[in-house]
């Protein structure tokens, strides 16, 4: 009898050891995949675009911008009053040394300054990354909801182009304008850059309408 009793418990003990490998294995098996999952997904790109809605309202803050201001939804065609981004973003290249120019139509209105000596700040990889971008985000529109200006105001309103940044993100370009009815308001072309997690900008060109 007390044989018996002995064999009963080494074959539950065995069942149960048994029972725990599968519940083990199945454990391990869930894991895996859902790390791998989540690996992946962190490899997606973000396509809410909020790295850009984030960074608007750093530039909202450092340009001191006025909410109460309507926005024009339809991105700005280029980042520079040219329009031409490729030409632009060159004069930024870190291994190009150009002369800053004046343009003077004779007239108060359209009128472009440069400011002196905007700081050479791109490499020939950053320019590449910001064509890629412009061409990725052609059918862009902004978000108003999330960047909260005053769309029923029609008397003053702003353009944004979008800000095209750098590989490392560490640098960004876009153009601002400021406008109201009539042959009335102003712009700039902006140069951001990232240090020690602070942005701060430099005017390129600023010109009034």
């Amino acid at each position: 009898m007390y044989k018996t009793v002995f064999i009963l418990f080494l074959i539950a003990s065995s069942c149960n050891q048994s029972a725990n490998n599968r519940n083990d294995n199945l454990i391990n098996s869930i894991d895996t995949p859902i790390t791998h999952h989540s690996e992946v997904l962190s490899n997606i790109q973000d396509s809410s675009n909020q790295y850009i809605y984030n960074f608007m309202k750093i530039v909202i803050v450092n340009q001191n911008l006025d909410s109460t201001y309507g926005l024009t939804i339809e991105p700005e065609p280029g980042c520079d009053l040219s329009g031409n981004d490729n030409v632009f973003l060159k004069t930024l290249l870190i291994e190009k040394v150009t002369k800053n120019k004046k343009i003077d139509t004779g007239d108060w209105r359209n009128m472009t300054f440069n400011t002196a000596e905007t700081q050479k700040c791109l490499t020939s990889n950053d320019i590449k990354a910001m064509l890629e971008q412009k061409q990725r985000f052609s059918s862009f529109k902004w978000d108003n909801r999330r960047l909260g200006f005053n769309l029923d105001n029609r008397n003053n309103w702003y353009c944004f182009s979008i800000p095209l940044f750098s590989k490392d993100r560490t640098k960004a370009v876009m153009m601002i304008r400021d406008l109201c009815k009539g042959l009335c308001g102003s712009g700039s072309t902006l140069v951001f850059t990232k240090s020690r997690g602070k942005w701060t900008s430099q005017s390129s060109a600023i010109w009034y309408h």
